[in-house]
């Protein structure tokens, strides 16, 4: 009669991966719900960091289960690589974003004129909570700004501050930036606008005078007396807008001089 020696299952590989399999389902439930807007940012940190303590859990129970296998034979390898794998599914994004924390200035705005950064038109609605914000109109902050994001600097167009808001418009409309609020852009942008052209279209003719239509005299409007507005030199848009992936909401101010 052949020996067939007895193996034992090794508990910690079951383990991981049910427990990778709760943290996995836990971590894209809390994203998949923000990024719904029905949880709110603070509340899908704190979700994704439980989750990183389980996948920590995760994997040392994955390697129990690999040490078993190798010193006793124990039955468990495909959970334990399960379990490893959804581990470090979630711990490499989550020690990603950790190591940019770390590394970057903990400041949660940033500006393209760090000398006179504009102000916003309407103050964006921030819910207090447990995660800190720090102040980015503080003179410390806006050095750790120039010193982490060079890169990000003010731009200068060949171009007229009407044309340039034509571009921004396009360019927010593009990117479906929702409009706040804005300053000074209706009085440069007046007449700009591309015309319809089914406005434009001349109407039909049906070889009937309609009476409605008849042109009536008006009087020469006087230009030389006439008063004329001095046009903005500035313009402020604010926009808001969300992540396309994790749909974390984001403030935009743009000013035109």
């Amino acid at each position: 009669m052949p020996f067939r020696p007895h193996r034992p299952i090794s508990i910690a590989a079951s383990w991981s991966r049910t427990l990778g399999r709760f943290a996995v389902l836990l971590a894209f439930m809390a994203l998949l719900l923000h990024r719904g807007g029905i949880l709110v940012l603070p509340n899908t940190v704190a979700a994704v960091i439980l989750a990183s303590f389980l996948a920590v859990i995760v994997l040392g129970l994955s390697i129990i289960g690999f040490f078993m296998l190798w010193q006793v034979g124990a039955k468990g390898g495909h959970a334990a690589f399960s379990g490893m794998v959804m581990a470090l599914m979630i711990l490499g994004p989550v020690g990603f974003a950790a190591s940019r924390y770390v590394q970057l200035p903990r400041i949660h705005d940033v500006s393209t004129d760090i000398a006179q950064a504009p102000q916003w038109i309407e103050e964006p609605a921030i819910t207090p909570s447990w995660l800190p914000r720090a102040n980015g109109d503080d003179p410390a902050a806006r050095a750790a700004q120039s010193a982490a994001y060079p890169q990000v600097t003010g731009r200068r167009y060949d171009g007229a501050i009407d044309r340039v808001i034509l571009a921004v418009r396009a360019v927010a409309q593009e990117n479906k930036w929702t409009q706040v609020a804005n300053v000074g852009v209706d009085l440069l942008v007046d007449g700009l606008e591309p015309a319809d052209e089914a406005a434009e279209a001349p109407p039909t003719s049906t070889g009937e005078a309609d009476p409605a239509r008849a042109p009536v005299p008006l009087p020469r409007p006087d230009i030389e007396n006439e008063r004329v507005e001095p046009r903005p030199a500035f313009a402020l848009i604010q926009y808001e807008t969300r992540t396309l992936v994790l749909g974390i909401p984001q403030d935009i101010l743009i000013r035109l001089v």
